[in-house]
């Protein structure tokens, strides 16, 4: 009887409701606008949503969401009111016609009701636009506009309108008269990423890429490649490595030219580099050199800590002490983290004291690994380097939540079938739990995926989104392949995040024991059968 009455109290602790007064009784952290999120979808009144927003930091959209399905606040319910308002010309109140303005609501109109629309506003970047929409499909019409305008009808309309009606051919002054505005680099993201404006991929290559920056360039680059143009695209990789501002972005251009070129002198550029990332990982194979900047294990003690990483508010203040301490303080820092379950910290200092130069390939939770084979081990490790940084407690503004930042509502679907499921979100925060939920996940996954960056990819954008990646002819045979579909992945976040995590996992194999060719693993890539069950099914 005592043994039910404490199983049902742990219960009711863990699905315990957050109260205004657990809230207020946080500092200002994103863990207190984590509790605020989810009071707000609590059963609360709408004095008490009102309460509770006003306690949040900074800007949150997702706050906000859930916010105003509570509040009566009035200005709020406008606000909303007017932004979801489709028929623009019915609304008289200025403010309120601001609120409700976009590209998106005015693309059906007529053009005589973009004129009568156009006469109640005084803006004059959006009465710009709502002529520009008018306009015939010609360069000669768009000359009359200035760039922003121009870029804006661009990229703030669909897909379908842009592949329908924007894909013309653009002359070289036309194209390069463009780069005055700030949207020129997301214009080019745009058209590079999708195959169906191959006009403009070829007003692209007059685009002359002197005043823009290195991302950009190494997408003109990209470009020119796609159409044959091998020395221009060498001369943008090189414009792009000069506007480079993180070492990853040099060594991915000194890659990409000496893949063009086929010099080797590029590999002895990227031996040089202190960053461990796919480029310089497949230089070092192809030039029989080691990696050798990196530690795999840290000193510890057998005391136990005072300080609990599994608490997201002691986490923070931890972080800030690392980041205020000076540059020739972090090792002297480094050694107060000597505790085994502070393995995460010390590893982080001494990468900072080191400058990044050495890097820390470290295997903490080994003991909820025991029974896991080293691939998929080195996998785990190679997402929770790239996740979390091994802290449990990690929390993103997205609301992901622990070592393998799993979102709450990816929680609360494996919560119907993991054996033992949390009660309440921050039992995430545990390692335990939040590898075991991680563990479930990753076997759903390989039953269609058997390629680390294709799990990679899938954990980051989901496996719907990879699955339409890999059947519009990705990662064929062709030339350049499979480093042009690596690149040209339109979702930014996944394509690096696949890069990093790739990278790991062949660091992890060889702390493991297991060598494995970054070389290989590319050249799988070309072969449906060995990495996926998508495109064998065709």
């Amino acid at each position: 009887m005592f043994k039910l009455f404490l199983l049902l109290f742990i219960s009711a602790s863990l699905s315990a409701d957050i109260t205004l007064q657990d809230i207020e009784s946080k500092p200002a952290s994103r863990m207190k606008n984590f509790m605020i999120w989810q009071f707000l979808k609590q059963d609360i009144t709408p004095k008490e949503a009102d309460l509770a927003y006003s306690l949040v930091e900074g800007n949150s959209y997702k706050i906000y969401r859930e916010y105003i399905k509570k509040t009566d606040n009035k200005d709020i319910k406008k606000r909303i009111s007017c932004q979801q308002e489709k028929n623009l010309l019915k609304i008289e109140d200025e403010e309120c016609l601001n609120l409700a303005f976009s590209l998106y609501k005015t693309l059906p109109m007529t053009k005589e009701q973009r004129e009568e629309l156009a006469l109640k506003i005084k803006e004059e970047s959006k009465k710009n636009l709502l002529k520009i929409q008018s306009e015939p499909y010609t360069q000669e019409a768009y000359e009359k506009y200035d760039a922003t305008t121009i870029l804006t009808n661009f990229i703030s309309t669909t897909k379908k309108h842009r592949r329908e009606n924007l894909n013309i051919y653009l002359d070289e002054a036309f194209i390069n008269s463009l780069e005055g505005s700030w949207k020129i680099s997301q214009f080019v993201d745009i058209v590079l990423h999708d195959e169906n404006l191959d006009k403009l991929k070829q007003s692209l290559l007059k685009l002359r890429g002197d005043t823009l920056d290195s991302k950009t360039n190494f997408h003109l680059a990209l470009n020119h490649l796609l159409h044959q143009n091998k020395n221009e695209a060498i001369s943008f990789f090189e414009l792009s490595m000069k506007k480079a501002k993180h070492r990853i972005d040099v060594d991915k251009n000194y890659f990409w030219i000496y893949k063009v070129s086929k010099d080797s002198n590029y590999l002895n550029e990227l031996l040089k580099s202190s960053d461990i990332n796919i480029y310089t990982l497949y230089a070092h194979e192809m030039q029989n050199k080691e990696v050798d900047n990196y530690f795999s294990a840290v000193e510890t003690n057998d005391l136990v800590s005072q300080r609990d990483l599994k608490d997201p508010f002691e986490w923070s203040t931890i972080l800030q002490e690392i980041r205020e301490s000076p540059q020739d303080k972090l090792y002297e820092l480094s050694q107060e983290y000597m505790n085994q379950e502070m393995i995460p910290v010390q590893t982080m200092i001494l990468e900072r004291a080191y400058s990044y130069k050495m890097h820390g390939f470290v295997m903490p939770y080994s003991n909820y690994l025991r029974d896991v084979e080293n691939d998929d081990k080195a996998l785990i490790y190679a997402i929770m380097r790239q996740e979390s940084n091994f802290i449990p407690s990690a929390l993103s503004r997205s609301y992901a939540l622990g070592l393998m930042q799993i979102m709450p509502f990816l929680t609360d679907d494996l919560s119907k079938r993991v054996k033992d499921p949390v009660g309440s979100y921050e039992d995430m925060f545990i390692p335990k739990n939040n590898i075991n939920y991680a563990l479930k996940h990753l076997a759903w996954m390989k039953k269609s995926l058997y390629h680390p960056l294709f799990m990679a990819y899938a954990y980051n954008g989901g496996m719907g989104f990879l699955r339409r990646h890999l059947e519009g002819g990705t990662f064929s045979n062709s030339e350049y392949e499979p480093y042009l579909s690596m690149e040209l992945m339109a979702n930014n976040e996944s394509r690096e995040y696949g890069k990093k995590v790739l990278a790991n996992y062949v660091m992890y194999k060889k702390v493991l024991g297991e060598d494995v060719s970054i070389i290989h693993l590319f050249d799988r890539l070309k072969h449906p059968s060995e990495t996926d069950r998508f495109r064998e099914q065709g």
